[in-house]
């Protein structure tokens, strides 16, 4: 698909590009996903032309969002964390502190090897971010492209990433495979040890809750069953007692039945 200067406003431009950014970010987060980094969304905006970006030197973009439980572990805050894709400059990794007034650029760190990186070398620099978060990539903006132009040319250069089902499906996928996965090796990892941890009834109540919000929503039947049975284990040791620790633990012969 080709864009004439009379069409090249269109909305079916912006879908366009979104599908591909999205497709890029999709791409990206399998392979964080892979390696266990918690990827809590993404995200994709492809208006070209959108003036509002100029006072950031860019136009489309996209990125990969972290949990703040991620944020917490790798700086110490719960503020916002992600990799920004700008159609402009490429990758930065962005960290902003809870309530510090800094914008995304005054925080980005920018990781440089061109527009398009492939997904694996995103994830490499990630890596990078994880062993010294302040100081990996630089502070020094590149530019790769004008704002607002050719978006023809960029339409060819992330066609290979789009997706017939969607980004956002895609990534639901990913994550729910990522989350079975990790949940399954919990369940099941050797020499576990009973956790001293004490729990208001509340606290209880409210955990029981979530996994049974959990069941009702997610779409993957194993997330789902494993919920289910984690509920069932946590209400009947509450009511048992510690005793009954190693009785019920249907989610662990479940996980197992997974391996």
């Amino acid at each position: 698909m080709t864009y004439t200067d009379a069409e090249d406003r269109s909305p079916q431009l912006r879908g366009a590009l979104e599908s591909v950014i999205g497709g890029y970010k999709a791409a990206v987060a399998e392979v964080l996903l892979t390696e266990e980094v918690p990827v809590a969304s993404t995200s994709a905006y492809g208006d070209v032309h959108d003036p509002s970006q100029d006072d950031f030197a860019g136009d489309v973009e996209g990125s990969v969002e972290f949990t703040r439980a991620f944020s917490r572990r790798l700086l110490g805050d719960g503020g916002e964390t992600g990799l920004l894709w700008c159609g402009v400059s490429g990758w930065c990794f962005f960290h902003i502190p809870e309530g510090s007034g800094r914008s995304l650029v005054d925080s980005a760190r920018w990781m440089g090897s061109g527009l398009t990186p492939e997904p694996v070398r995103v994830a490499a620099f990630l890596s990078e971010v994880r062993l010294d978060p302040r100081e990996a990539g630089s502070g020094e903006r590149p530019f790769y492209r004008a704002p607002h132009s050719d978006p023809d040319v960029l339409l060819r250069r992330l066609e290979a990433f789009d997706t017939e089902s969607g980004p956002d499906d895609v990534v639901t996928r990913l994550r729910d495979t990522a989350c079975r996965r990790r949940i399954v090796e919990a369940l099941t990892a050797e020499d576990q040890e009973i956790a001293d941890v004490s729990l208001h009834t509340g606290e209880l109540e409210a955990l029981t809750d979530l996994l049974e919000y959990v069941e009702g929503t997610t779409p993957d039947d194993v997330l789902r069953e494993l919920a289910r049975r984690l509920t069932r284990d946590l209400s009947l040791r509450a009511r048992d007692g510690v005793e009954s620790v190693d009785e019920h633990r249907e989610a662990f012969s479940y996980a197992e039945e997974q391996r």
